[in-house]
């Protein structure tokens, strides 16, 4: 916690800022690092305890929705605890290229993954999006809407009166909407700068089968049901976009059931015949493509 909070405190800017802190009644002692910190910079925090465990409670992620509202600047940017900025120059360089670049909505860095066992890998290289390339420096709405491109601890976006769906504290990876959220509103710039840390705290070296099953989980559990709900959210304005996105998310479901740690005729089946329902042309190009890639 407390390389998350130097992180914010060694920020050099032309402008003021604030450091809003949710925490969600901890007990490992990181409510007493936070008062700390608010006791020692008291013009740059601004923390909210809660005495109660909310998601506990079957309140859901509180602390980023409320973040969301509650947030007064003209940018915001976010830190998880576990994660922590480390260019003091990050704020300054986001900031100048949102003011210089008006047509943009977020601007994101590099991020460097630090794993348990101490390994570290550049976020860029993880192939931790089905659709398009995360080494782009530009993307647009329609990019945006096909999952992960950058970690929620580079992001800043403008700030603006943003109506939440009231379903989002209650999905695991709130994030994820208002990045799609955001995206509507405008592009998001890539600065090549690695700016922060995300710590990973499982080993790099994961059981195929493990991560297999993980990753159809995933997309079962998490990605699909977020664009259903968004969906359904923006009155299905986007939905020749995201039904094609959903189709090749069920086929890579259908694909993973192909592999020998995973194989199961009968799910790889069932998968596929569910990705055509979204849609067929879509469903059976990116199988094909899965094909054709494993042959050569």
């Amino acid at each position: 916690m407390r390389d998350c909070l130097d992180g914010f405190v060694m920020q050099q800017t032309s402008f003021p800022y604030e450091v809003l802190v949710y925490d969600d009644a901890s007990t490992d002692g990181t409510q007493t690092i936070i008062q700390e910190y608010a006791e020692k910079y008291p013009d740059i925090f601004k923390p909210t305890l809660y005495e109660k465990n909310n998601y506990s409670q079957g309140l859901g992620y509180v602390g980023l929705y409320t973040g969301i509202k509650e947030a007064k600047g003209k940018y915001v940017a976010y830190c998880e605890g576990d994660d922590y900025w480390t260019d003091p120059l990050k704020l300054q360089k986001q900031v100048d290229f949102l003011e210089a670049h008006p047509e943009y909505e977020i601007c994101a860095h590099e991020v460097m993954v630090k794993y348990a066992e101490g390994k570290e890998v550049a976020f860029s290289d993880f192939e931790h999006n089905l659709l398009i390339s995360v080494k782009m420096s530009d993307y647009t709405f329609d990019d945006i809407l096909t999952g992960n491109i950058i970690h929620i601890s580079s992001m800043m976006y403008r700030n603006f009166d943003i109506k939440l769906p009231d379903w989002l504290p209650q999905i695991s990876a709130c994030d994820m909407v208002l990045f799609r959220l955001l995206g509507e509103k405008g592009r998001l710039h890539i600065l090549p700068n690695t700016m922060s840390v995300y710590r990973d705290h499982r080993d790099s070296l994961t059981n195929s089968n493990n991560e297999y099953d993980s990753s159809i989980k995933y997309y079962t559990q998490l990605s699909i049901p977020v664009l259903e709900k968004l969906n359904i959210y923006w009155d299905r304005k986007y939905q020749n976009v995201i039904y094609p996105i959903i189709a090749q998310y069920y086929a890579e479901c259908a694909w993973l059931y192909t592999r020998k740690s995973m194989r199961s005729i009968r799910l790889c089946r069932q998968m596929m015949h569910t990705a055509k329902i979204y849609d067929k042309k879509a469903a059976c190009k990116y199988f094909l493509k899965k094909i054709i890639n494993r042959i050569f």
